[in-house]
C-alpha cells in the first residue's frame, strides 16, 4: 500500500466520522398537518385585483449554521400545479409593518421538482421540495418562496398561521411579493400579530464540539502515518 493510498483512506475516515455525527432537525409550525381553517395567502399568476401574489414565501433564520435539506408548504385543497421553490437571502433588517420597497437578495437555490401529496382527510396538499443541499449561515435571514412559470397557475391558497410569534425557532414571518407596479416584498400583519405560512423544513447540522473530539485521534494518526515510509 502506498503512502498516498493510506492518506486517502484516512481522509475518507475523517469524512465518514464527520458525516456520521450529523443530525437532522425538523422545524414546523404545524406538527399535526396543515390547518385549512386558518387564513390563507392567494398565490398565482393572475393580475390584480384578483388578489393573487406571484411570489409567496416564508422568512426564516437559524442560530447555528446548517444545511437545508427539504422544505414544504401546504396548499388548501387538491393542488397539482407546476411550482418551483426558490431560496434567497432576505435583506430587510427589521420586520416593520407594510414594507413595500424591500427586495430579496440573489437566488441561492431553485428546485423545479415538487412532490405534491393530497391529504383527503385534512383537505390539503403538501408541496414538498427535497434534496436541496443549501448551506445556511447562522443568524442570517432567508426567504423560501414559490413561483410558477405556468401562466395558467392562479388562485392557489397557501395555508398560513395567525400567531403572535413562531415557536418553532425557525420561521420569522410570512412575506409576499405584490404585483402592484413599484411595490416590492411586503410583510402582512393584522391585529393579532404577524401571519406566517404553514411550513415544514428539514435541516442537517454537525455539532462542532463532538466532531472535534472525533477528529482528534484521527488527525494524530494521520500525521504519524504520513511520516512513515510505506
Amino acid at each position: 500500500m502506498t503512502k498516498s493510498t493510506l492518506q486517502l483512506k484516512i481522509l475518507a475516515g475523517f469524512l465518514l466520522a464527520f458525516a456520521g455525527n450529523a443530525s437532522a432537525a425538523i422545524y414546523t409550525n404545524e406538527p399535526s398537518g396543515a390547518n385549512t381553517g386558518l387564513p390563507f395567502a392567494s398565490f398565482g399568476n393572475a393580475a390584480n385585483p384578483s388578489s393573487d401574489s406571484p411570489d409567496v414565501g416564508e422568512v426564516f433564520s437559524l442560530t447555528s449554521a446548517a444545511t437545508l435539506s427539504s422544505f414544504s408548504f401546504y396548499a388548501v385543497g387538491n393542488t397539482t400545479a407546476s411550482l418551483q421553490l426558490n431560496v434567497a437571502q432576505w435583506n430587510p433588517g427589521t420586520n416593520a409593518k407594510n414594507q413595500t420597497t424591500n427586495l430579496v437578495g440573489p437566488t441561492l437555490v431553485t428546485s423545479a421538482t415538487a412532490v405534491e401529496t393530497f391529504n383527503s382527510t385534512g383537505g390539503f396538499t403538501t408541496v414538498e421540495f427535497d434534496n436541496l443541499g443549501l448551506s445556511l449561515n447562522a443568524n442570517t435571514k432567508y426567504i423560501a418562496y414559490l413561483t410558477s412559470s405556468d401562466s395558467s397557475v392562479t388562485g392557489i391558497q397557501l395555508s398560513r398561521t395567525q400567531t403572535t410569534q413562531d415557536t418553532s425557532g425557525f420561521g420569522i414571518g410570512n412575506a409576499y411579493l405584490s404585483n402592484v407596479p413599484g411595490n416590492g416584498w411586503q410583510l402582512p400583519f393584522n391585529g393579532n400579530g404577524f401571519l406566517s405560512l404553514q411550513y415544514t423544513a428539514t435541516v442537517t447540522t454537525v455539532p462542532v464540539p463532538s466532531a472535534v473530539w472525533l477528529f482528534g485521534p484521527a488527525i494524530l494518526g494521520f500525521f504519524s502515518l504520513t511520516r512513515r515510509k510505506v
